[in-house]
């Protein structure tokens, strides 16, 4: 097999990076989701709970300490972002490249 052909081959098997951007955002829609309807259930487990009950304190440490993850989301966005125009980047660039130094 020559080198051309098995160059073909790669780039034809390989995934672009913009396809790895599909992914991300489903995962991280879910995440949200999940947060969300999470957040509303305990919520109203709080609320069903007597008042100053070891339960509903539970809860409550509970809801303060995920509240903390949904400030990751943004974080974790930009992360991505950069990661894929990294990728993209360097993928590019190689092939751009005249050859020599």
């Amino acid at each position: 097999m020559r080198i051309a052909d098995l160059v073909k081959r790669f780039y034809k098997t390989k995934k672009g990076q913009i396809g790895n951007l599909q992914s991300i955002i489903i995962t991280l829609v879910v995440v949200g989701m999940v947060l969300g309807i999470g957040f509303l259930v305990l919520d109203e487990f709080k609320d069903a709970m007597t008042s100053g009950s070891n339960a509903q304190q539970a809860t409550n440490t509970t809801i303060t300490a995920l509240a903390k993850v949904p400030t990751w989301l943004g974080i974790i966005v930009i992360l991505a972002i950069v990661g894929i125009l990294l990728g993209i980047i360097f993928t590019v660039l190689p092939r751009s490249s005249g050859g020599g130094i």
